[in-house]
């Protein structure tokens, strides 16, 4: 019998929350609905990669790596899926995000501290994030509000996987909540304000 603890559970739930939120995209690719940006989803791809081996250089348990290793393994497939059915057009913005990466990672090397990787990966993963946030709160009828919701429920599990408030367990979580937690708010924004002008005149 396997004897997990109730952290080492819900690390599972935020990885199989995860698969589920990932798979209406997925589909969307190809029904040909959505057209992946392939750039962006090599860069997170890279950054997962970095966040997986420089939270666990740093002593961060398997429990709070599961949903960021599903994330390296689907934003590969995505990113794979958009050689053939998106566009790998590279910006300044995705350059400049790997970048980054990449001086935390000779810093990781010539330091000994894999929580500098950590920081520029988190860094990266944000500024590449922005122009996400730009198109959300613009077009949020665009996104697919069940896929989001579920993927701010992996975030929530993350957060309750950690067992230790340490930045090389709770770092990244914590970021990826914020980031969860903004798109689900910008996608969601124009159902609230219908609900909240129906309240108003009721």
């Amino acid at each position: 019998m396997i004897n997990l603890t109730s952290y080492q559970i819900f690390g599972i739930l935020a990885g199989a929350f995860s698969v589920t939120a990932f798979i209406p995209y997925i589909w969307a690719i190809f029904k040909g609905e959505t057209r992946p940006s392939g750039a962006s989803w090599w860069t997170w791809a890279f950054l997962a990669a970095v966040t997986i081996s420089s939270s666990w250089s740093a002593g961060a348990p398997w429990q709070v790596l599961v949903l960021p290793t599903w994330l390296l393994f689907s934003q590969l497939g995505v990113a794979i899926l958009s050689l053939r059915y998106g566009d790998n057009n590279w910006d300044w913005l995705n350059k400049a995000c790997v970048a980054g990466a990449l001086v935390g990672i000779a810093l990781w090397y010539v330091t000994g501290q894999p929580l500098i990787a950590l920081f520029f990966a988190v860094i990266a993963d944000f500024s590449a994030a922005i122009p996400n946030f730009r198109h959300t709160w613009a077009n949020p009828e665009q996104e697919n509000r069940l896929g989001w919701t579920i993927g701010w429920f992996s975030a929530f599990f993350e957060i309750l996987a950690i067992s230790a408030w340490t930045l090389a367990e709770s770092g990244w979580a914590l970021y990826f909540l914020f980031h969860q937690t903004t798109v689900l708010l910008f996608v969601w924004r124009p159902a609230v304000s219908t609900w909240l002008k129906e309240a108003r005149t009721t």
